[in-house]
């Protein structure tokens, strides 16, 4: 198997974007609870002993789920995710070459998973949140795409369901 994309980049707000949708998209549930939990008690009539129950769980919410994400948004923008990239994929090694003249080539066997989002793959290189962004829009044919999926299910690290 030998795959080579089309030279792709993303900009910072799109990376901006990419990670808010994939953070909230992981704790989807803790965020559902917040938000119910919210509503019950500001639909409990008005109480002065409830002010402070109601103060705590907006304060939860927001520094609970909101706050790390920016404060991870700092950590989590390298300034390779913003050069010009294409990939060269064969069975053994990812081969990333950048723009500038740089290389970076990793082994199939240091990745943790991989997630397909819609419109591109994550290639997750540790369990806490470093990955590498592939958008589907790079490869050149759906062949390429289609071998790419049954390469990752082969490599189990992509659900198989």
């Amino acid at each position: 198997m030998q795959i080579k994309t089309k030279t792709f980049n993303i900009t910072p707000k799109e990376f901006r974007q990419l990670l808010a949708s994939y953070y909230f998209r992981q704790r989807r549930n803790l965020l559902i609870s917040y938000g119910v939990l919210l509503v019950i008690t500001f639909l409990l009539p008005f109480d002065e002993k409830l002010v402070f129950l109601r103060i705590y769980f907006l304060f939860l919410f927001a520094f609970g789920l909101v706050a790390p994400f920016f404060i991870n948004l700092k950590k989590t923008q390298s300034i390779l995710n913003f050069i010009a990239r294409y990939w060269e994929i064969d069975e053994n090694f990812i081969s990333i070459y950048y723009e500038d003249g740089s290389l970076s080539k990793l082994r199939f066997e240091h990745l943790v998973k991989a997630i397909k989002l819609g419109e591109y793959y994550l290639l997750f290189m540790t369990a806490a949140g470093y990955f590498h962004y592939l958008p589907i829009s790079a490869f050149e044919s759906e062949k390429d795409i289609h071998r790419f999926d049954l390469f990752l299910k082969g490599k189990q690290l992509i659900k198989l369901w």
